[in-house]
């Protein structure tokens, strides 16, 4: 079953692939374009000439995809498919894991598979195709170090993992709080100090594994080390006289005037620094818009995608299929939601979800807000919802059996 729900998610997702046939721009060009200079020249870099200034972790990826079977969207998108397949094993694996229930884990799963926002991420160049199962990967390995399933060996894929999430996206940042809380879990259980300690350590090693080599790479290439020269770029986006809380272009913004200009005479690290004293000045002169506009992107991260009449002029097609998307998502945050509140998943897998989601929310309120950023979190509401469903499922289908049996 797990298999033929794998098999169906890749059959939904080429189709889906095949129909939009999304050109390359924005985002995904610059991804294409560092993975290629990688594949073929040995050069990361974006179609700007900028070094590290978008997220590598995702081009990184594709690099090897694309020394073996060619630099081209097609080969992208073969890519995108395993990682479809690795995010559906571990949501299977995940609400096992919570509810011990293996019906549970393949409805998760199928929803998954059927899930528009999931399906539409994998017919492009989007780092939510790799965030998504590193956020999954690093939930799994903190409810083993809560139940103590060799802790220092699961702290220290965690780690792994986390490390490869921060070098793809630095919305993984607070996500080492679920790690907190199993280890907090782990040293409750065995009422001891030094396997909390050691599964600790084991988790700064291989996120110091991991992170180091990216670091080390990023000071030979733009003068220090540094995970991205985007988190100022989004920072001041955020946070500046024309911020609204969702994206807002450059060109909008008070520097705009000498953008260009600017940013090639300070070059990427110094220009940098440029947007992040300029962000954080305006934030210290206005405290309280900053903390509004926290406050509304915070808002803005859980809410709808709804088409408006401008989408349905585009194609009443793919906005009628939004609809579709919002009934999914509202059923998705609705039941999962609630089902903190049930006693058919385990206590450790809800703390361990909640702090997962809410570091993965919270780290939103410091930049702007797109609609598909929520998108690699929704998962784990997805493997909530699923396991009180499948107990509603089971007690509807025994009392038919009993009814069938009188």
């Amino acid at each position: 079953m797990l298999v033929a729900i794998v098999l169906l998610a890749m059959a939904l997702r080429l189709a889906g692939a095949w129909v939009l046939q999304h050109p390359l721009n924005s985002d995904p060009l610059a991804y294409f374009t560092m993975a290629q200079g990688l594949a073929e020249r040995g050069e990361l870099t974006d179609m700007y000439g900028q070094k590290a200034f978008y997220s590598a972790g995702y081009p990184l990826l594709l690099a090897p995809f694309f020394k073996a079977l060619g630099s081209s969207v097609g080969t992208a998108i073969a890519a995108n498919l395993l990682l479809c397949a690795i995010s559906i094993w571990l949501i299977y694996k995940l609400t096992v894991a919570l509810s011990g229930l293996r019906g549970a884990g393949l409805i998760a799963a199928a929803i998954y598979a059927l899930w528009f926002p999931g399906l539409w991420n994998a017919t492009m160049l989007a780092k939510e195709n790799l965030s998504t199962p590193f956020l999954l990967g690093i939930t799994l390995c903190a409810i083993a170090i809560a139940r103590g399933e060799r802790p220092a060996g699961a702290a220290l894929v965690a780690g792994l993992l986390w490390g490869a999430a921060l070098v793809t996206g630095g919305s993984a940042l607070l996500l080492c709080l679920g790690v907190a809380v199993a280890l907090l879990m782990l040293m409750r259980a065995r009422a001891r100090f030094a396997p909390a300690f050691a599964a600790g350590l084991c988790f700064i090693i291989g996120a110091v594994l991991m992170l180091a080599p990216w670091l080390y790479t990023t000071d030979l290439m733009v003068g220090r080390p540094v995970l991205t020269t985007n988190a100022a770029f989004n920072l001041y986006l955020g946070n500046n006289p024309a911020a609204t809380g969702r994206f807002v272009s450059i060109a909008d913004t008070p520097l705009a005037k000498d953008w260009d200009s600017t940013r090639l005479r300070l070059g990427e690290a110094g220009n940098a620094d440029r947007l992040q004293g300029e962000a954080l000045n305006w934030i210290k002169a206005n405290p309280g818009r900053a903390a509004e506009l926290a406050a509304l992107k915070l808002a803005y991260f859980w809410q709808p995608n709804l088409p408006d009449a401008r989408d349905f002029a585009v194609s009443k097609a793919l906005a009628s299929i939004r609809l579709i998307e919002v009934a999914q998502y509202g059923l998705i945050l609705l039941i999962g939601l609630l089902a903190f509140r049930s006693r058919q998943i385990a206590s450790d897998g809800k703390w361990i979800f909640a702090a997962m989601i809410a570091g993965f929310w919270l780290i939103h309120a410091a930049a702007y807000i797109i609609v598909r950023y929520r998108d690699p979190v929704i998962p784990l509401l997805i493997i909530m919802a699923a396991i009180p469903v499948t107990a509603w499922v089971e007690r509807l289908a025994a009392r038919r059996n009993r009814r069938h049996a009188g």
